[in-house]
């Protein structure tokens, strides 16, 4: 009886608190600046008749409101009223959430008339035809107000859908198989937008005639524009307008008559526009290139010096860039034929090098002829940028176990940028960071963190090795990163890390390889007297914190993959290390090489729903520590390396590093077992997302989710029973979370508050909370995040 009762408690709360939670935030309108006594537009709307499904509806709605006259359509916004709660309970004044309205127009019949001829006009353009569209109108009086509503009522024709298609741009009747122009289009013919059974829309054929243009454009002709195109089309069949005895051949026209009145189809042919100007048919090809690459405003005054290079002809005033880095990204060939996609790709590529602010190339075609120049006009970039900022924060996302999950971050952050470092364009960055993190129950330091930083990024393969696929390297960056810092964290320890790295970088398409070879990380680790107390009581502590050297190379391949409304990325990283160097003995390498091999895998989806959208998550990753010689009893991950479970971007019931191994059942208290980790990590997340409202451009959202996961350890670990992987207590060790929570988007960055209750909890600090279902649920009960940005 008891349980019914709070059964019935929780879904009275979670009806009635959303219900009164909606009545105080729901919007009220307010108007300004309305004409008095004067019937003005308060409301306009569009309903729309006909078969539909949800998602075609929503958009030809969309398209019919753009079309309505602006005196017309209602302008409001939605605004915020920090005193809305206030305000509610006095009756009085706006919400918390309200729409205001300024300066409606006053209703005039002559603009709904020309808003039905804009919609029918939209209609037609989009294949509907034979139309009916109409409107009326309700009036409101309120005081001086006179509050007119307008409802259109559209009823769109058939869609025409087209029958077949014909792309005639023979410029020689004569000998069509042999008119290149002709060619060109059939060769690309399977790309074409036109296709039978696709709607006969204007915007359709429009984007079709960009198509061509670029083909052609791709293919020499540098001149060619749309204008040149001119389609024609015919939605009667020009076969039933000739006339007939036959009665026979008259029934046959009859039929095809009723078949095309209910199911009206259009034939399309593309043509090519008569004109005297018979440049824009001629092909081009690539002449003198000329690069200009520090041009300024006062170049007038300073002795150019030339460099020939590669056919190309290079101009400095200031000897600021290596000649070679100009002719390596220009993709105009002499004697190649003209494409437009090589000059786009020439102009993309200076302006991703980030050495230039302003970059232009002059197609200058040479009269009477069939070639073009080019000239490259490239303007420097300021070459240093020094940045200064000082931050606040949480330590959410710490990497470093044992530091608390309740500090608050202060920390400021120096750097200096290089955009021409050695001449070619390489971005040299070099940062300093410092920072203090306070607990905020006792408002002391408890940890002093000190980082230098220096990376150089190379836009280019160092080295250039030819077996690498060319299109690998059109988009491939090498750093160069050289790191080291210092944590001092109030009597656990100090650690000292250095990290040096090669890498490489490959985009392509919708693919990213990235290739560490090597990455070495150094580590010494100086323990102090909680750390050493609480390895006494957990010997696993002393195996995964200690000094340690990281030789390896690390592999990360992702692709991501959007259709219409599903946005998909895999993403897949592989760590070995000490393979090589595990293979020599020596006593110092076997005291302190880390020897493990480390591989996880990812998959994220998000699929849009309207105005809402529904995202999941996969991970699945594992990390083997392979037998040292100097201990052999160490059989887990360096603590740097370890998985952990918790946080904003986790399992979001717990507090960061507070979840598993497995079905541990441990405290937490300092000096037993405060922070948790392991070597494998599975965990899937799914929330759905949607909208509340829009606050002067600021989108309101929340979420509902579940987080499903938990790490392990390999193999048994001293001090965490229970704390190893099995498949036969899968279910068993499994945590289970759900929640929801606001995201404030503001464009740029969103600012996201999640809270969560432990549904199903496998390793608790007592036994009796072991996987119970809702155990000691409070509404207060749960876990609060912090977060920026999506979690997934």
């Amino acid at each position: 009886m008891f349980y019914s009762w709070v059964k019935s408690y929780r879904q009275s709360l979670l009806i009635y608190v959303p219900l009164m939670m909606l009545i105080i935030v729901s919007s009220c309108t307010i108007i300004k600046g309305y004409p008095k006594n004067k019937p003005f537009i308060y409301q306009t709307n569009i309903h729309l008749n006909g078969k539909f499904t949800k998602d075609q509806k929503k958009e030809l709605e969309s398209e019919l409101y753009q079309q309505l006259h602006d005196s017309i359509m209602v302008r409001s916004v939605r605004k915020f009223n920090p005193l809305g709660i206030f305000t509610f309970f006095l009756k009085k004044g706006p919400r918390l959430i309200y729409t205001e309205i300024v300066k409606p127009a006053v209703f005039d019949s002559l603009n709904a008339e020309k808003s039905k001829t804009f919609m029918a006009a939209k209609l037609h353009s989009l294949g509907y035809y034979r139309d009916s569209i109409s409107y009326d109108t309700s009036l409101q009086v309120r005081g001086v107000q006179s509050r007119t509503t307008v409802n259109f009522h559209v009823t769109p024709g058939h869609l025409f859908l087209i029958d077949s298609v014909l792309l005639n741009l023979a410029t020689d009747t004569a000998s069509k198989n042999d008119d290149t122009l002709q060619k060109i289009t059939l060769d690309a013919q399977k790309e074409s937008l036109l296709k039978k059974g696709e709607a006969f829309a204007m915007p359709l054929i429009s984007t079709e005639f960009d198509r061509l243009t670029d083909v052609y454009r791709n293919n020499g002709y540098l001149r060619f524009s749309r204008e040149e195109l001119l389609a024609v089309w015919d939605t009667v069949g020009l076969a039933l307008l000739r006339p007939t005895l036959d009665p026979i051949e008259q029934a046959t026209q009859l039929q095809e008559l009723r078949r095309r009145r209910e199911n009206p189809s259009a034939s399309v042919e593309v043509r090519l526009r008569e004109t005297e100007d018979t440049t824009r048919l001629t092909r081009y090809y690539v002449g003198n290139v000329v690069a200009y690459p520090d041009l300024s405003i006062d170049t007038a005054t300073l002795v150019p010096f030339e460099t020939y290079l590669q056919d190309y002809k290079i101009i400095s005033y200031r000897n600021l860039f290596k000649p070679k880095l100009i002719a390596r990204n220009i993709y105009l060939k002499r004697g190649d034929l003209y494409s437009q996609r090589n000059y786009l790709h020439t102009i993309n590529r200076f302006n991703s090098l980030g050495a230039w602010r302003l970059v232009s190339i002059d197609q200058i075609p040479r009269d009477f002829s069939d070639t073009v120049d080019f000239r490259i006009n490239l303007t420097p970039a300021k070459k240093y940028l020094f940045n200064f900022d000082i931050e606040g924060s949480s330590n959410q996302q710490n990497k470093n176990p044992f530091i608390p999950t309740d500090l608050l971050g202060v920390g400021a952050n120096v750097g200096l940028q290089n955009r021409n470092f050695g001449k070619a364009s390489n971005q040299a960055n070099t940062g300093v960071r410092y920072g203090i993190e306070l607990e905020s129950k006792d408002k002391f330091i408890q940890t002093n963190q000190i980082a230098l930083i220096n990376t150089v990024a190379f836009p280019r393969t160092i080295p250039n090795l030819n077996f690498i696929p060319s299109q690998w390297k059109e988009n491939s960056k090498t750093i160069f990163a050289l790191n080291a810092s210092n944590v001092d964290r109030k009597d656990f320890f100090n650690l000292t890390a250095f990290n040096t790295s090669w890498g490489l970088l490959f985009n392509w398409k919708n693919k990213l390889l990235g290739i560490k070879l090597p990455n070495i990380e150094l580590t010494f680790l100086d323990r102090d007297s909680l750390l050493e107390e609480l390895i006494k009581d957990n010997k696993s502590y002393s195996y995964i914190f200690n000094d340690g050297l990281v030789t390896s190379s690390i592999y990360t391949f992702s692709q991501t993959t959007a259709k219409k409304t599903v946005t998909s990325v895999k993403q897949f990283n592989l760590e070995p290390s000490g393979l090589i160097l595990g293979m020599f003995k020596n006593k110092t390498l076997d005291s302190s090489l880390y020897r493990f091999i480390k591989l996880d895998a990812e998959f994220r989806q998000t699929r849009k729903l309207g105005r809402d959208e529904f995202a999941w998550r996969a991970f699945a990753g594992v990390g083997y520590e392979l037998p040292s010689t100097h201990n052999r009893n160490n059989t887990s991950l360096p603590f740097f390396k370890q998985y952990y479970g918790g946080g904003s971007n986790s399992m979001r019931a717990w507090a960061l590093r507070k979840l598993g191994p497995g079905s541990t059942v441990q405290s937490f208290d300092q000096d037993v077992a405060p922070e948790r980790f392991g070597d494998i990590q599975l965990e899937t997340n799914a929330e759905y997302r949607f909208f509340i409202t829009d606050i002067g451009g600021v989108l309101i959202n929340s979420a509902l989710y579940t987080d499903i996961g938990n790490v392990w350890f390999l193999r048994e670990a001293p001090g965490f029973p229970g704390g190893e992987f099995k498949f036969n207590k899968l279910w068993k060790d499994l945590a289970i979370g759900t929640g929801t929570g606001l995201r404030i988007d503001f464009g740029f960055f969103l600012v996201r508050l999640d809270y969560a209750y432990k549904v199903k909890n496998p390793s608790p600090d007592t036994i009796e909370a072991q996987n119970k279902w809702f155990y000691n649920w409070k509404p207060l009960n749960g876990q609060l995040q912090l977060g920026i940005n999506y979690p997934f």
